[in-house]
């Protein structure tokens, strides 16, 4: 739960920065092309996306982890992508849109099981406590509470039921 109130906290961030930058955004003139206005604007919106790839990549490892979930391995082609140098010194990799869909569709597939096994056990339960609680009923209203003797006379028949079947 926290580490998906600090992914969307993440998120929120980065869309607030692009937001601002978007505000900053260059008229679409040869000048801002020629003095590198615009090239500076791409530059900041690329590598803003680029953080947004690695703050979903640092979520679903964490995610991965906690279910147990084998990540992709790094020599896989076109799974992931790398931060160039100038950059960032510590060159982040994060996943393409191939890596996202392999780890999320590994993800469901162990919440998948981990939702089966415990639907199993509650329909399970359900069933006996649904089981137990027919009889009861159907115990209680199978003897009635008086009779009628053999000269035509009811009688009052005391029934004392268990304390432990009694609702």
């Amino acid at each position: 739960m926290l580490s998906y109130v600090r992914y969307k906290l993440a998120l929120w961030k980065i869309a607030r920065r692009e937001k601002d930058l978007e505000k900053r955004c260059p008229p679409d003139t040869p000048e801002a092309y020629e003095s590198g206005q615009m090239a500076s604007f791409i530059e900041e919106f690329n590598d803003l996306h680029a953080w947004r790839r690695i703050a979903q990549t640092e979520y679903f490892r964490r995610k991965a982890d906690r279910l147990l979930v084998q990540m992709p391995s790094f020599e896989e082609e076109g799974i992931y992508e790398q931060v160039e140098w100038d950059k960032d010194i510590r060159q982040p990799i994060y996943l393409t849109d191939k890596g996202f869909k392999f780890v999320r569709d590994a993800i469901r597939e162990e919440q998948k099981h981990r939702r089966e096994s415990v639907n199993y056990w509650f329909a399970i339960a359900v069933g006996v406590i649904g089981s137990i609680a027919g009889l009861i009923s159907a115990f209680k209203q199978s003897i009635p509470a008086e009779a009628v003797d053999v000269f035509g006379q009811v009688v009052e028949i005391e029934i004392r039921l268990p304390s432990a079947l009694v609702c």
